[in-house]
């Protein structure tokens, strides 16, 4: 029992402190769960980050470090924290995606309301580069993880887009957008469980806060050379003649079935004329 207590205790001690931290200190951009209990080497805690249907997923947490990620809640009205991880688009014909998703450790009251995001291309040192797509979100839904962090992380997703994207690198961002006193940090991660590429161990991801004045910062510079847990969910756009193939396919369908319906309306009217 008195385990427990213990353990509720420091977990709540450690919600204050994050806050307190953010208040006494407007660098404190990170949190790192290192003091906090995390499985021993072959341990099973029942988690992995990506979600069906990514065709990019950088990897699952490593239980380190993550940035603050957020928007509005504990950094005030109008104030963000965005953290921007680059994905490649590999297939020719290009991807179609349909969902993004982000995984963040976030603290008690942290209450997401919506969730904003974006793809850029060509981000470097203190450049936006372009923004391919972008908006703010009311159509998510939001995973609980059990990680093994006094802190819960959470995989908050947006539903609903369709965006086309030619091969290329491009960099993604889905921050949570909050309604309360809480705070948010998308995770670290060391590329296990990743899918396509780069697979969370290039260190190639930026910092863009208006609060802690940062402009498209490379997130080494912080202290964070990693990257973040964060992912595409779509299809791959077929190719031209897959697309000739089936076009043709549904043509030769239609004109079959266009067939059949004449042949059996001059039937019809030929046994009517012959009974007469």
């Amino acid at each position: 029992m008195k385990n427990k207590y213990y353990s509720v205790s420091r977990a709540a001690l450690l919600a204050l402190a994050l806050t307190a931290s953010f208040a006494l200190n407007t660098a404190a951009f990170a949190y790192s769960s290192a003091a906090s209990p995390v499985p021993g080497a072959g341990s099973t805690i029942g988690f992995n980050g990506s979600l069906p249907g990514s065709l990019w997923y950088n990897g699952d947490l490593n239980h380190v470090n993550g940035l603050a990620n957020e928007r509005d809640d504990g950094l005030g009205f109008g104030q963000y924290a965005h953290v921007f991880d680059d994905f490649n688009v590999t297939d020719p014909t290009g991807w179609h995606l349909t969902s993004l998703y982000s995984n963040n450790y976030m603290t008690m009251f942290y209450q997401t309301t919506a969730v904003e995001w974006s793809i850029h291309q060509g981000i470097t040192e203190g450049n936006p580069g372009t923004t391919v797509a972008s908006g703010t979100s009311s159509d998510f839904a939001i995973t609980v993880h059990d990680t093994g962090d006094e802190i819960t992380e959470y995989t908050v997703r947006v539903l609903g887009l369709n965006i086309n994207l030619a091969p290329g690198t491009y960099f993604l961002n889905v921050t949570p957008v909050g309604s309360g006193h809480g705070r948010s940090f998308t995770t670290d991660t060391s590329g296990v469980g990743c899918i396509g590429t780069p697979c969370g161990n290039n260190g190639n991801a930026f910092f863009d806060s208006n609060f802690f004045g940062a402009y498209y910062q490379p997130t080494g510079q912080l202290g964070q050379p990693g990257d973040f847990s964060m992912g595409v969910i779509g299809t791959v756009v077929p190719e031209p003649a897959t697309v000739a193939l089936l076009t043709c396919g549904l043509g030769a369908l239609l004109i079959a079935l266009r067939r059949r319906r004449s042949i059996g309306k001059r039937g019809r009217v030929s046994g009517k004329i012959l009974t007469l």
